[in-house]
């Protein structure tokens, strides 16, 4: 040992002598001065390598410091920055210091928000009467300029559960804490320039933003008012105890992830190893499809042939698939209703499920690929993130579990795995608008937008998030794309458990095809280009891997009855899947995808349903046109027709009273097209006279002239499609276009009034894809509350419209009208499912 170590040995203990002694001589101060706490901070910073400064500390304890604290130690919180300028996270740490504030040592060290996107901060803690007591804190969190949410820290932990000792354990890993830290969250549907936190008592916490305020109550879990802002508590899950083992060992720092993953390659390798011994010695096939097996053969439907027949649809379910191995096992390749019979349905309609198997491995031909079609007319697609991943840059973690949203839990009919977790790639997530995870350019994508559509594909380099999407999840390179298999050639799905063909394990997917449905796809022994290659067997163009191995691969059918009473039924798709029924519906650790009934009806408007007596546009069992009356004053009733914008095609035709004399007899009469269904037509209508004209167009030729005024507005078409634009110049590609006033534009009145009671047409659009065709005597006030409480975002008065309404079916239906008509073509309802690069182009150029 040389003599400079022997020095500075010597010089450390000196020091920790004379710290000791200052412990034991200096008096307990029940607050740290200004220059103490500096020097706290300044310490802290150094043991932590953060940026710390004294207002970033807040002691757990209001307890004096004392001699004990130099010896036992005490907990303290901050705010700390990786870097000048950095967003703060918040850390709790146990401490050892003096009564002067000097720090003997610091251990425990945890992050407790771990958000790399997100400011929070600062502390706002709870007044609490006794000095002995851990003190809850309120933290704001902020991000993008503006505080996305706000959440709770309570440091007397979680309540004791079966599994304490585990809980203990992962609580002093994470937390530093044997009991933990409890977090609860609120979420603003909006976010807000600048709040203000306050404690009003243990359990109720303010929270001011400005012209927004709300009371926050944790024990009840709910605001005041219930509008704007959403509270939870976080949820802690006790996980199957070799799970819980495997993702502890893995969380280690001196052991990593690296040690587990060669484990599992391993045991996945042994295990396929001593499956195919069993093959070739004793001819081991695999147990028949279990669920196809539970239904009754009525219930399990019948075999579908490839040949499309007059009375089917051509494209659902979808053609059959060769088998690929040559010699097909029973019902292989060949589409079954997959559906449960006790699964909610839309009335009228096919299954919306069917499913089927494909071999693909001639060395383990006893394998097999389910695929699962869903009918995502019927469908609606949903994404939820788990409790404990993706683990979000800002913000709060995920419930866990299907959204109790009014209304939803009745039409809930599914729900399956999501994605890896956020260790293995961090791919982006969103979910109702929020962020947890950006988006990564060249990642496989699924897409929900707020109008109901799907779309799937790669994301490209579009900054930021687009205003219409709903919820997002990506995950690795896509494992196909264009009917490619694998084409980034990527030889890597999964961490590091083995390559594209040297690992078969549990692995499941995603894929659509052209025809715009939805394909889930799942094999209990595959590899990933197995995977790719059954999506593209069944007709998919473009797919992407969703989570693998076993526990996390599953997928359910589900009848939720009283959420609330644990009133449900549910089914795996397969019982070689591994999973439990709270899955998806209470607690759920990793992100999920959920499946529900599109609502078939709009809600109601003033406590009145919609009801669908109309005829349709084809299929019949998912409505298109729908009707609504209106009680108005005594004796007074408005008329309301709904078309789903994309359902049909309105075409305009003169009326023989227009007092316009190069009218042709093309633009006086209507010829169906013999592949669209006529629905009906409205009359709206003949000018007065060409000295108050009121702009026409039919043929491409302007009849009347468009006359510019204070409200002036005029309908458009375009093919058929609707469109409702300000002002009085028709584009020239618009080749069939009537004049109006406008008394709503972009969501709001345009100030266009009129006190008498009146008889009135009127046409308006949506911003869920609507045309609302509103009728009835009403007056200016009326007509704009009711186009208010029904949505509309454009609307234009017909000041000439005599308001009548035949429908196919009437003995009054003809092709041409005395006054100028709108005829109502039906549209085949299409899929919403959509590719994803096509739609982003869209929004870049928009």
């Amino acid at each position: 040992m040389t003599s400079s170590s022997i020095a500075w040995k010597a010089s450390s203990l000196l020091g920790t002598v004379a710290a000791l002694h200052l412990a034991l001589t200096a008096p307990s101060r029940s607050t740290l001065a200004p220059d103490a706490r500096a020097r706290l901070a300044r310490a802290v910073a150094a043991s932590t390598r953060l940026s710390v400064t004294a207002d970033d500390l807040l002691f757990e304890r209001t307890r004096a410091v004392s001699l004990q604290d130099a010896v036992f130690g005490r907990a303290l919180w901050f705010t700390g920055r990786a870097r000048p300028g950095a967003p703060r996270d918040v850390y709790r740490a146990e401490i050892r210091l003096t009564p002067d504030g000097t720090l003997l040592g610091l251990s425990a060290l945890s992050n407790l928000t771990r958000s790399p996107l997100g400011d929070d901060g600062p502390m706002v803690p709870e007044a609490v009467a006794s000095p002995d007591a851990p003190r809850r804190i309120a933290v704001p969190s902020r991000a993008f300029g503006q505080v996305q949410s706000a959440f709770v820290l309570d440091p007397a932990g979680d309540t004791a559960t079966e599994a304490r000792l585990r809980r203990e354990v992962t609580n002093a890993l994470e937390t530093g804490s044997r009991v933990g830290v409890a977090r609860y969250d609120l979420r603003l549907d909006r976010p807000a320039d600048r709040v203000s936190l306050r404690f009003l008592s243990h359990d109720r916490v303010s929270l001011d933003a400005g012209r927004r305020a709300w009371t926050l109550d944790l024990r009840a879990l709910s605001t005041e008012p219930s509008e704007g802002a959403t509270l939870s508590r976080q949820q802690r899950v006790d996980k199957p105890p070799v799970i819980w083992a495997v993702d502890t060992v893995r969380s280690l720092p001196f052991v990593g992830p690296a040690p587990i993953a060669w484990l599992e390659q391993h045991a996945f390798a042994a295990r396929d190893w001593w499956h195919q011994r069993v093959y070739r010695w004793f001819g081991r096939r695999p147990p028949p499809a279990t669920v196809a097996e539970e239904l009754s053969p009525d219930d399990a439907g019948r075999v579908i042939a490839s040949e499309a027949g007059p009375a089917r649809d051509p494209d659902w379910p979808p053609p059959v698939i060769a088998p690929p191995l040559g010699a097909a096992d029973p019902g292989e390749g060949r589409w079954v209703n997959a559906t449960p019979p006790w699964v909610r349905h839309l009335d009228g309609a096919p299954p919306a499920f069917y499913r089927t198997f494909v071999r693909l491995d001639d060395e383990r031909p006893y394998t097999r690929v389910l695929l699962v079609a869903m009918d995502m007319r019927q469908l609606e697609l949903g994404m939820q993130a788990g409790v404990e991943d993706p683990v979000p840059h800002v913000g709060p973690r995920g419930d866990g579990r299907i959204p109790r949203t009014p209304g939803l839990m009745p039409r809930v009919v599914g729900a399956f795995n999501g994605a890896f977790k956020t260790e293995h790639g961090a791919y982006g997530m969103a979910v109702d608008g929020r962020v947890l995870l950006p988006p990564q350019p060249g990642a496989a994508t699924v897409v929900t937008l707020d109008d109901g559509r799907i779309a799937m594909g790669s994301w490209d380099t579009l900054p930021g998030l687009p205003s219409a999407v709903r919820s997002l999840r990506q995950n690795l390179e896509p494992l196909l794309a264009d009917g490619v298999e694998n084409p980034s050639r990527r030889g890597l799905w999964g961490f590091v458990l083995g390559g594209i063909e040297t690992m078969p394990t549990v692995r499941s997917g995603l894929c659509a095809d052209d025809r715009g449905h939805l394909f889930y796809a799942w094999g209990e022994e595959t590899t990933a280009r197995r995977l790719g290659r059954a999506m593209r067997l069944a007709g998919c163009t473009y797919g992407m891997h969703l989570d693998m191995n076993p526990t996390h691969a599953t997928f359910h059918f589900l009848r939720v009855d009283d959420v609330a009473q644990r009133r449900f039924q549910y089914r795996a798709l397969d019982g070689a899947m591994q999973s439990h029924g709270d899955r998806f519906l209470y607690y759920t650790l990793k992100d999920f995808f959920y499946l529900s009934l599109r609502p078939t009806l709009p809600a109601p408007v003033r406590g009145v349903a919609w009801t669908a007596s109309r005829p349709q546009p084809p299929p019949s069992w998912m409505p298109g046109v729908t009707s609504l009356r209106v009680p108005l004053a005594p004796g007074r009733e408005a008329s309301v027709e709904a078309l789903a914008a994309d359902r049909v095609r309105l075409h305009l035709r003169a009326g023989r009273r227009e007092p316009a004399s190069t009218l042709v007899a093309e633009d006086r009469t209507f010829t169906p097209s013999p592949d669209r269904p006529l629905l009906g037509a409205i009359e709206l209508g003949v000018a007065a006279s060409l000295a108050e004209p009121r702009g026409l167009c039919v043929g491409g030729r302007v009849q009347l002239p468009f006359v510019a005024t204070e409200h002036a507005g005029h309908l458009a078409l375009r093919d058929g499609a609707v469109s409702i634009e300000a002002g009085a110049a028709v584009a020239p590609e618009v080749r069939e276009a009537l004049q109006g006033v406008l008394v709503r534009h972009r969501g709001a009145s345009t100030g266009w009034t009129d006190a008498a009671v009146l008889p009135r047409q009127v046409l308006a659009t949506t911003g869920d894809g609507r045309l609302l065709v509103v009728s009835g005597a009403l007056s200016g006030d009326e007509l704009a509350a009711l186009l208010h409480d029904l949505g509309a975002a454009e609307a234009l008065l017909f000041e000439r419209a005599s308001g009548a309404a035949h429908w196919t079916g009437d003995e009054g239906l003809r092709d041409a009208w005395p006054e100028s008509a709108v005829f109502i073509e039906g549209v085949p309802a299409a899929s919403p499912v959509m590719r994803l690069e096509g739609w982003l182009r869209g929004q870049r150029g928009a």
